[in-house]
This record gives structure tokens, C-alpha cells and sequence, in this order.
């Protein structure tokens, strides 16, 4: 199972790879690819955002199933995913039919919470330097930015159909590559691994503990403190819901948003930029964390991610749009291994899962408020993000506050 030492300096690439197709191309690709489909298939805003939705319950189910102990992280189940992922990208070229585009899209979502956990669960145990963790985490932005430059180079020559084929060709390309990631062919029954969570700081092996109920403790051992640190989970991980609502939203309509700005193969050029901040993003907060504190720079993380959503509303030129783009991918990634940090910071064992759980709900329920109530509306749907981006970040503060976090 091991890499050989030869090839241990390619781990952390071939763990960028596989969250490359998890999550850049297998999540993430409709995004670019949306405006393109709606404009030859005559969709509204509500298909698109129905079919969204139904990929982000995916994604909740495949972590859910191994946060629970129902399917086991191994070896397996990972390379099973790859496959199962990329063959879902190819699946979607076949026909329009909105129950098939439902489906296909729900099955690959559970494909990408699975190889998401085989990967992030593994990191700690597969880097060799600090900044390991960080090259594997940054394949969340990699996979984004091609995403992006697929429709950009190609949105203009091929149909929706050959854009979805290309894009299960490049996966392929880079599950090939991913397949060797050292990964157990079975766990070990005395380990429950999960962290069934979005990118969280590679150098905290604490952050992959068992997942039971969501009580630490029993009743009767319950303490002042132990009242108080719950207290504190609990505004935090309903701060993370919001978290994972608002930047959804940023995350499914931003392309469709720059289509009349840009043209509809040009707007994938707002996700490019997107990609290449989120690749960014994870060693650059680390550094910015490790200098001012988790606190302080969570805080100017989110910031920064609620005037990124509002400057997408009021901008209609293709510059204020790229730097929206680029302030969107430059912190979601930041904000999720940051909170994960704090959580872990408790004392509370199972932090990451238990955050996760309501951040992949919160990522259910913000595609499907704006199928319901603003799919004419995208703008309106921003304003949105924006607002339960700034409730999150008040919740995310108060849950500090209340967990008498220090950093």
C-alpha cells in the first residue's frame, strides 16, 4: 500500500488529482458549463438550480454514509469513485432528460463525497513536508481552474455535450494518475477515520476522529464546562450552515451571473480566475493564520467573502466581475479549513464531521431556495448569499467568543 520512495514526492500531486476530479470537475464543472446548457436546451433558472441541488445531496450522502460507518474508506471505495465520477461526467452528454440529469448529477455528487473523505482523511499521514498538505488541498482550485479553461478554449468550437465528454476525458486522465494514492485496502477496526469535511489544515492529525452520536458525553457527566463548549458547537456549526448556503450560491450561479456581461463561453472566464484564487488559497492562509491568529484571520476571510458576493450584484463590468470571482475562490476554501481549525481548537472530538454535516445541508439548501423563489432573479440571489454569508460570520464569532477560543 505504501508509495514507494521513489514516488513519494508525487503523493501530495496525485492527492490534488483526485480532489481535482471529487471536486474542480466532478462538483464543479456544471458550473462553467450551466450557461451554455441553458442557452441550447432553453432552460430556466429553476432546472439548473434543481439539478445543483440534487448534486450537493449527493455530495451529503456520500460523506454521510462513511461519517456513519456504512461504507469504509479504503482503497476500494476510492478508486471505485474515480471511476464512478468520471463515467458521470460522460453520462451527462447522453440526453437532456431532466430526471436523467438528476439523477446522474446525484450519483455523481455521492461519488465526490467519497473520494473527498479517502483523500482529506489521509493527508496528515501522507505529507512528508508542511506545505504537503497544502499542494493536495489546492487541487480543489486546480480542478476549478480547468474547468474553466475547458469551456474558455473550447465553449466556442464544441456543443454542451462535447464540453461534458472533454471534460470526463481530462478526469480519466488525471484518475489515472490519482489511482496510486496511498490509501489502506481496509481500515482498521479500531480507527473510524472521519473527516468527512472540506479542506482543513493538513498538519492537525486530530481533526480525523470517530463519529457517534452527536453527543461527546454522556447526561450525567455533563459539566458546566462541557455545557458551555456544546453551546459554543452548536453556534458554530449553525454559523457553518450559513457558511455553506451562502458560498454555494456564489460557487453554482457566478458564471451565469457573467454570461450577459461576458457572453456565454466568455463567463467562463470568471470560474478560471476562481480556480486559480482557490489554488491559491490554502498555503496563503495558512501563513496569514500562523502570523495574526485563526481568529483575526477568519474574520478578515470572511469579510472579504461577503463584499466579493455584494460587488457581483453591483457590478456590471467584466473587471468588477473577476475580482468578485477572484475574492469568492481566494475564501471559501479558507473559511472551511479555518472553522474546522477553531472547532478542533473546542476540545470537541468529532468537530469536522459534525460541522460538515451542517455545511453540506446548508450547501442543499441555498441552490434550492433560489429554484424556488429567485431562479428569475439571480442578482436577488447574490444579495442573499451575501447576507447569510454575514450571519455566518457573527455566528462564527459569538461561537469563539462563547468557546473562549484564544487564537
Amino acid at each position: 500500500m505504501p508509495a514507494n520512495t521513489g514516488s513519494s514526492s508525487l503523493t501530495p500531486i496525485r492527492g490534488a488529482l483526485g480532489l481535482s476530479v471529487a471536486m474542480g470537475m466532478g462538483r464543479f464543472f456544471y458550473t462553467p458549463a450551466l450557461p451554455l446548457m441553458v442557452a441550447a436546451l432553453h432552460w430556466g433558472s429553476a432546472p439548473g438550480a434543481w439539478i445543483a441541488t440534487l448534486n450537493y445531496v449527493g455530495y451529503f450522502i456520500g460523506t454521510l454514509v462513511i461519517a456513519q460507518g456504512r461504507v469504509e474508506p479504503n482503497r476500494f471505495v476510492y478508486r471505485l469513485s474515480l471511476i464512478v465520477s468520471t463515467l458521470g461526467l460522460a453520462a451527462v452528454a447522453l440526453t437532456p432528460n431532466l430526471f436523467w440529469q438528476g439523477g446522474i448529477r446525484t450519483i455523481a455528487g455521492i461519488a465526490s463525497g467519497l473520494i473527498f473523505v479517502c483523500v482529506t482523511q489521509r493527508i496528515p499521514a501522507n505529507s512528508r513536508k508542511p506545505r504537503d498538505g497544502g499542494i493536495s488541498y489546492g487541487g480543489v482550485g486546480f480542478g476549478i481552474l480547468v474547468s474553466g479553461a475547458i469551456v474558455l478554449a473550447a465553449g466556442s468550437l464544441a456543443d454542451w455535450r462535447q464540453l461534458w465528454l472533454i471534460c470526463a476525458a481530462v478526469s480519466a486522465i488525471f484518475s489515472i494518475i490519482a489511482w496510486t494514492w496511498p490509501i489502506p485496502a481496509r481500515i482498521p477496526q479500531n480507527t473510524t477515520p472521519t473527516e468527512a469535511a472540506d479542506p482543513t489544515e493538513s498538519s492537525d492529525p486530530t481533526a480525523t476522529d470517530t463519529v457517534h452520536s452527536p453527543a461527546d458525553t454522556s447526561p450525567d457527566a455533563v459539566t458546566p464546562f462541557e455545557a458551555n463548549r456544546r453551546r459554543a458547537m452548536a453556534i458554530l456549526s449553525t454559523g457553518y450552515f450559513f457558511q455553506g448556503g451562502g458560498y454555494i450560491i456564489i460557487g453554482t450561479y457566478l458564471v451565469v451571473l457573467a454570461g450577459p456581461v461576458f457572453g456565454a463561453t466568455a463567463a467562463a472566464s470568471t470560474w478560471l480566475i476562481a480556480g486559480i484564487a482557490t489554488a491559491a488559497s490554502p498555503l496563503t492562509w495558512s501563513v496569514v493564520a500562523a502570523r495574526i491568529g485563526t481568529v483575526k484571520a477568519l474574520t478578515i476571510c470572511y469579510c472579504l467573502q461577503v463584499f466579493g458576493a455584494l460587488l457581483a450584484v453591483f457590478g456590471s463590468s467584466p473587471i468588477v466581475l473577476i475580482i468578485a470571482a477572484a475574492l469568492f475562490g481566494f475564501t471559501f476554501v479558507g473559511v472551511v479549513m479555518m472553522t474546522i481549525g477553531i472547532g478542533t481548537q473546542m476540545g470537541v472530538a468529532n468537530a469536522s464531521a459534525k460541522l460538515t454535516s451542517w455545511y453540506s445541508i446548508g450547501q442543499i439548501v441555498g441552490p434550492a431556495i433560489v429554484a424556488a423563489a429567485m431562479s428569475e432573479h439571480i442578482a436577488a440571489a447574490f444579495i442573499a448569499s451575501a447576507i447569510a454569508l454575514a450571519i455566518a460570520m457573527a455566528l462564527t464569532l459569538v461561537g469563539v467568543l462563547t468557546g473562549n477560543v484564544d487564537r
